[in-house]
């Protein structure tokens, strides 16, 4: 990144993710264009405004963590520690003693464990004081997943944890970035983790008005930039991408997926739920990035997009890729993969993030399912329906968060 001291690279994938468990199922699932929307399993769905989502369904805390340990544990943190451990496999790395202190810890969550406080205030009203559980004061805080892996890893090194809502994963990188680049740390967990399938919250969208009410087929229901959109699918998820000083990852003989080249965020100062709908703001931000990375627009060759399938939020997208880009906007091949994958919160970024990687490293880029019906207001090429072999040096990812704070990460093709 520009006027920093270290390069940081990325080494490690790991996935916790509605179409797979794991970066290898996570992929092939998205060169596919699978979609792992479906009618909501976790709860009685029919009489909400939707009835939608996209779940981990086969995920299983057992198979990763020792029963006993993981069983006061919130499911954010459990996807937490899981995509963490598939994240350091990958990346073929151990938290040895002599490494904990050098080893900083970036995770984000928004919804965090609110599940566990809910059941927490129905217990409470029912039959007053003494009965709600004393592990969910320790359990549902967002902080309880960054302390989690500090202790399941034994990372003595800063614990962080991050919260912007949608564009959290990109910010939990960024974070983790600049504190290997000004040489505080040699390695990071950079990541974020959501879960807010469950009534309480799954209704608070629904009355929103922000997800979807499509029910007739599930798996097209998310549908980013066409012009039948209208809402988006909540989902679920976490990830965690292994961060590492350049030369560091080198002299250990890691595999580097990508490297971190710039960063940009801004605020549309607009209101909650309004945005700034010329774009404009967005465009700051991901001129931001582009500039700090030291490239040009035209440098840009894939677009990860934030595309949550809101009708408003994917023609931000689009107007602000134009004022960015200019030109070269018409040429670049963009993807959602909220298409098959739904809005995971707080997770979106560092999963998009993680695709990048793959992407950058097939040389393949995912399709944006469920293009049907063009949008003139979306006229950009979002990769319709069919993944597509593409040059892929420079790879940007953008985020737009409710409250409107929105972010842009640049990733490129390690260059020695």
């Amino acid at each position: 990144m520009k006027n920093s001291h270290r390069r940081v690279v990325i080494t490690g994938l790991g996935v916790v993710a509605p179409n797979g468990i794991g970066k290898k199922a996570f992929w092939e699932n998205l060169i596919a264009g699978k979609s792992a929307v479906d009618y909501v399993s976790a709860f009685d769905a029919s009489s909400y405004t939707s009835k939608v989502a996209a779940e981990v369904r086969q995920f299983r805390v057992s198979d990763f963590i020792n029963s006993r340990r993981a069983r006061t544990m919130a499911r954010f943190s459990q996807f937490a520690v899981v995509a963490t451990q598939l994240a350091l496999e990958d990346a073929r790395l151990s938290i040895t003693p002599s490494l904990s202190a050098d080893v900083t810890i970036c995770y984000g969550t928004s919804v965090a464990g609110l599940e566990l406080a809910v059941a927490g205030v129905y217990d409470f009203a029912q039959r007053g004081t003494g009965v709600i559980k004393p592990w969910i004061a320790l359990d549902y805080p967002p902080h309880a997943a960054s302390s989690y892996l500090s202790i399941e890893f034994g990372i003595t090194g800063p614990a962080l944890s991050i919260s912007s809502n949608c564009c959290t994963g990109i910010d939990s990188i960024q974070v983790a970035s600049s504190l290997i680049a000004t040489g505080r740390a040699k390695i990071a967990l950079a990541g974020a983790c959501d879960t807010p399938i469950f009534p309480p919250i799954f209704d608070s969208f629904c009355t929103l008005g922000a997800l979807t009410r499509r029910a007739d087929v599930p798996q097209k229901a998310s549908r980013p930039y066409d012009r039948l959109r209208d809402g988006l699918v909540l989902a679920e998820g976490g990830a965690t991408l292994i961060l590492e000083d350049l030369e560091f990852a080198l002299a250990r003989g890691a595999h580097i997926y990508a490297e971190v080249l710039g960063y940009g965020a801004a605020s549309e100062a607009a209101g909650m739920r309004a945005g700034d709908p010329s774009g404009q703001v967005m465009a700051n931000a991901i001129c931001a990035a582009i500039k700090s990375a030291n490239l040009r627009p035209e440098d840009i060759d894939y677009i990860n997009a934030h595309g949550s399938s809101l009708p408003d939020y994917d023609i931000v997208d689009s107007r602000a890729f134009k004022h960015a880009l200019g030109a070269h906007a018409y040429h670049v091949p963009i993807t959602s993969i909220k298409s098959m994958i739904g809005q995971p919160v707080s997770a979106a970024g560092v999963l998009q993030a993680a695709a990048a990687c793959l992407s950058i490293q097939h040389q393949l880029v995912p399709p944006t399912i469920n293009q049907e019906v063009p949008d003139p207001h979306c006229d950009l090429d979002y990769v319709p329906n069919m993944s597509r072999v593409a040059r892929v040096r420079h790879a940007l990812i953008n985020g737009h968060s409710f409250g409107g704070s929105v972010t842009a990460l640049v990733l490129g093709r390690l260059q020695t």
